[in-house]
């Protein structure tokens, strides 16, 4: 009769998971507006910014366009899909198809992406390695690499493959792991055709005296590697919009480097300041040229705004500004930007007070910046891969150069956040990291932040609101808790009253191989018993992932997308699975002592007599259903967990009296502890910056009693 059941538990556990893995909910993606700061009126630029096909694996993507000439892009079989880009989706392979204007045939060719999450290979009409013309490897920066011509199909199709995996933060943060490997690109793609030398990775940085403001331009003169012909004429000039403000040149002469760095530096008298009040913006053109008639130009636009931190103190223009600001989910941010609404949303935060936006573990894109420099609102950049890392693993501050270039160019950043909890890690190596960190940064201020569950970030500078959609979010997504709790804790009294109604038995009885009515009815209530206690445990566990109030959840989505991965399924999914799997887990841990105990009795017989001493189960469930009352959310795990230590030696002395040895019920716990001890030896640091967390932090108390 026990047979029956454990058919149909592995039945249910197997539709369970089929359903979750077929009805699999991802967060959708969205398409997502970008532009750039900088404008050229030499350059030609091909948008490749839309429509994309969306591939599993790089050689599925090129044998289904080339072999299968695109027939089976819809097929389950080959994964493919249609998608966009830029857009706030993960994926691994994305694929395009375009063609080269005839005009660009005496043109360098420069592929140019924007907001990269990830490792980002990049091949151009075919999948091996010689096809692979460069990778950008960033935490949402971008990269400029340069097509050889031999790579390209000059009025013909080509294909572009983008062949993407997960960014180093997911990896490397506190107990990250790399799956899911993917990436996402959020910020656009285009293929630019230069001259043979082009301006390029502008800075700028302004000082005041008196009422001269200086501004030096620090860029670079990139050679492409044809026929070079110099000198280089460098030109720059200021406009307010109508006249010439201000200019400079310089000469630059040939030398073996590829690349050369260049500074102009002109003085604007009776300079107009950006401020929040007063958002004004000069326009920069450089130029550079030579004898032959080749020419690159880009513009961009400047405000004269000299930002300093001093005693907890933001300074602007040398005067005192107090920071009110809000923050920002990724979430929002995907929205606002799909909807174009960025410009609207940022002038309503300045009406209501704020002037300061702060960027919950991604970068901004330029179409932000630019729009906050017009709006004249403060941005605060939290850089990718800084919250929650252990020490060993923190991010090599260099990879942020590229990024503090380009917003350095925009008045309106004001702040970096470059580590989150770095409070539990070693002083020695977080000084250090500090210090390279700021030299990077400069003139820009760069802050360690404490991991806070407040609804606020706090400082002498001023504050910081958390986004109202991430309070929201933190609790509530399993509504259905409340009532399903009442339910299950009735019966669980329901299945105790059944047991301590039903006839008593012995381990003698499991011999039996014709029980009266009476016996198996017994039988059943034991048997019944089990499952709803690991369904019990199951529902608690679902409760706490899905309706807990978690610490630091601001920075959770941006660090452990599997976790957020799980919380958009559903929860009875989530449920009904961690409980088969754990029903499932028992019997294996019962099948491989029952060889071994007298008589050989039946996994599923034997399992059902072990349950007599869990009759204490019931309480676990009524402590489940008055969590609505203000029981702590950890009450009812921690009451499961001293019941089992409390009864372990009746248990023991149970399996003694009947002849049997209790340490065999030991090897499947083993072996479960052995796996995650060799895991954790992989990731020792996490286990110490653990240990410390625990150590100091006053929010455990919060999630274990409330208080």
């Amino acid at each position: 009769m026990f047979n029956r059941r454990l058919y149909l538990l592995v039945l249910t556990f197997a539709i369970a998971l089929g359903l979750l893995i077929w009805n699999w909910n991802s967060t959708p993606g969205v398409f997502l507006k970008s532009s750039s700061s900088l404008a050229s009126v030499g350059r030609w630029e091909m948008d490749l910014g839309g429509q994309w096909k969306m591939y599993p694996s790089l050689r599925q993507a090129w044998m289904t366009e080339t072999e299968q000439e695109g027939k089976g892009i819809d097929s389950p079989i080959t994964g493919g899909g249609y998608g966009y880009l830029p857009s706030s989706k993960e994926f691994e392979v994305a694929l395009k198809n375009f063609k080269i204007p005839a005009e660009w045939n005496a043109r360098s060719l420069i592929l140019q992406i924007n907001g990269v999450y990830g490792h980002c290979d990049v091949y151009l009409n075919g999948m091996e390695s010689s096809q692979r013309i460069g990778s950008v490897v960033s935490e949402g920066g971008s990269g400029r690499l340069q097509i050889p011509i031999t790579a390209l199909n000059y009025g013909q199709d080509n294909l572009l493959l983008l062949e993407l995996t997960a960014p180093s933060s997911q990896k490397t943060t506190f107990l990250g792991s790399g799956y899911p490997d993917k990436g996402r690109i959020t910020g656009g793609i285009s293929l630019q055709a230069v001259m043979e030398t082009s301006i390029e990775n502008p800075r700028t940085q302004v000082t005041w005296e008196e009422h001269i403001a200086q501004v030096q331009v620090d860029f670079q003169l990139s050679h492409h590697g044809f026929s070079e012909y110099g000198p280089w004429t460098v030109q720059g000039v200021i406009s307010d919009g109508s006249a010439e403000i201000a200019q400079a040149i310089t000469q630059v002469h040939s030398d073996e480097s590829s690349v050369q760095p260049v500074s102009l530096t002109f003085q604007v008298p009776d300079g107009h300041p950006w401020t929040p009040e007063d958002p004004y913006l000069y326009q920069v053109y450089l130029t550079v040229s030579n004898t032959k008639g080749d020419r690159d130009d880009i513009a961009f636009a400047l405000g004269l705004a000299s930002l300093e931190y001093r005693e907890g103190l933001f300074l602007l223009n040398g005067k005192e500004l107090p920071i009110k600001g809000l923050a920002l989910s990724p979430e929002k941010e995907y929205e606002l930007r799909n909807r174009g609404d960025v410009a609207d949303w940022l002038n309503e935060c300045k009406t209501q007070g704020y002037n300061l936006i702060y960027f919950l573990g991604h970068r901004p894109d330029e179409y932000w910046l630019q729009e906050a420099d017009r709006a004249g609102i403060g941005l605060w950049v939290e850089l990718p891969g800084s919250a929650m890392v252990p020490a060993q693993r923190l991010p090599e501050p260099k990879v942020w150069e590229e990024w503090t270039k380009v917003s350095s160019l925009h008045p309106s950043v004001w702040a970096y956040t470059s580590g989150i909890g770095l409070e539990y890690n070693s002083q020695s190596l977080v000084r250090a990291y500090e210090e390279e960190v700021r030299s990077i940064t400069a003139p820009i201020p760069a802050f360690n932040l404490n991991l806070t569950d407040g609804d606020s970030i706090v400082g002498p500078w001023g504050e910081i609101e958390q986004p109202k959609e991430v309070q929201e979010l933190r609790e509530g997504l399993w509504p259905e808790e409340k009532w399903v709790s009442i339910i299950w804790a009735v019966l669980l009294v329901i299945v105790a009253w059944s047991n301590l109604a039903a006839v008593n038995w012995r381990y003698k009885e499991l011999h039996n191989k014709k029980p009266k009515r009476a016996l198996r009815k017994a039988w059943f209530w034991q048997g019944f018993a089990m499952v709803t206690r690991q369904m019990t445990l199951a529902g608690i566990l679902t409760a706490l992932l899905f309706n807990t109030k978690a610490p630091w959840a601001q920075w959770i989505p941006n660090q452990w997308p599997l976790w957020e991965g799980i919380k958009l399924q559903s929860p009875w999914l989530i449920w009904l699975i961690m409980g088969s799997l754990f029903t499932l887990l028992r019997l294996l841990q019962v099948g491989v002592v029952a060889p071994h105990m007298p008589g050989t009795p039946d996994t599923k017989g034997l399992a059902a007599w072990l349950e007599r001493r869990y009759f204490w189960n019931w309480t676990v469930g009524v402590l489940w259903a008055l969590q609505s009352w203000g029981i702590p959310r950890a009450v009812p795990i921690l009451v499961y967990m001293g019941f089992n230590l409390l009864f372990l030696p009746l248990k023991v002395r149970d399996v003694h009296r009947i002849g049997g040895g209790y340490a065999a019920f030991l090897w499947v716990p083993g072996i479960i502890f052995l796996i995650f001890g060799v895991v954790a030896a992989f990731r020792w640091e996490d286990i110490f910056y653990a240990i410390q967390i625990v150590q100091q932090s006053h929010w455990l108390k919060l999630i274990l009693f409330g208080s």
